[in-house]
C-alpha cells in the first residue's frame, strides 16, 4: 500500500483535467498525466503525432481497457516517493481498477465537468496536434463515452463545474472539493 495520497482526475477532452493536476502540483502533488505517457510512448516507438486515438484503441485491443493504465504503471512507479500523487487523463473504471491493484488501496476520483461550447473555444485556443488532427469534437467525445469516461465521471468521489468560471475560481472548488478531504 502507497504511504501518499493518489488522486485520479477525470473529465471531457478539454474540461480543465491538466488545469487542475497542475494547480495540486502546486500544493505539493506529483503529476503523472496519462496524456503524456501516450505521447512519450508513441515517440518512443516512433508512432508520429496525431494518431493517439488510433495508438490508445490499438492498445486497448490488446490489452483490454485499462491498457493505458498497465502502461503508464511503470512511470508511476518511478514518481512513488510518498508524496501525493494525482493521475490525470483516466478514462475509464478499468483504469481506476488497474492503479487500484498496482497500489493496493483505493483511489479517490475527481470529475471535471465543462460545457461542449466552453470546451470548444478551449480547442482553439489550445491547439494541440490531437486537437487539430484526426476525429471531430463531436465524434472524440463519443469514443471517450464509450470508452468509459462517462461511468468514471459518474461514480467519482467529487464533481468540479469548470465552466464559466475563472481560474481563481476554479482554484477555490479544487482547495475546497478536494484538498479539504
Amino acid at each position: 500500500m502507497y504511504s501518499g495520497k493518489v488522486l485520479g482526475v477525470t473529465g471531457l477532452p478539454l474540461s480543465g483535467k491538466t488545469l487542475v493536476a497542475n494547480m495540486l502540483e502546486e500544493k505539493g502533488f506529483s503529476v503523472l498525466d496519462m496524456g503524456d505517457v501516450v505521447r512519450k510512448e508513441m515517440e518512443s516507438r516512433d508512432i508520429s503525432s496525431g494518431k493517439e486515438a488510433e495508438f490508445v484503441n490499438n492498445q486497448r485491443d490488446k490489452n483490454g481497457m485499462g491498457a493505458i493504465a498497465k502502461i503508464s504503471r511503470k512511470y508511476l512507479e518511478k514518481m512513488m516517493d510518498g508524496r501525493d500523487i494525482v493521475i490525470t487523463g483516466m478514462r475509464g473504471w478499468s483504469e481506476k481498477k488497474v492503479f487500484e491493484e498496482f497500489l493496493e488501496d483505493e483511489m479517490e476520483i475527481v470529475a471535471l465537468w465543462a460545457s461542449r461550447q466552453t470546451r470548444k473555444k478551449r480547442r482553439n485556443k489550445r491547439m494541440r496536434k490531437e486537437d487539430l488532427k484526426g476525429q471531430e469534437f463531436h465524434e472524440r467525445d463519443l469514443r471517450e463515452i464509450n470508452n468509459g469516461v462517462a461511468k468514471l465521471m459518474a461514480l467519482s468521489d467529487v464533481l468540479i463545474i469548470n465552466d464559466g468560471i475563472d481560474i481563481e475560481k476554479l482554484e477555490e472548488k479544487v482547495d475546497e472539493k478536494v484538498l479539504s478531504r
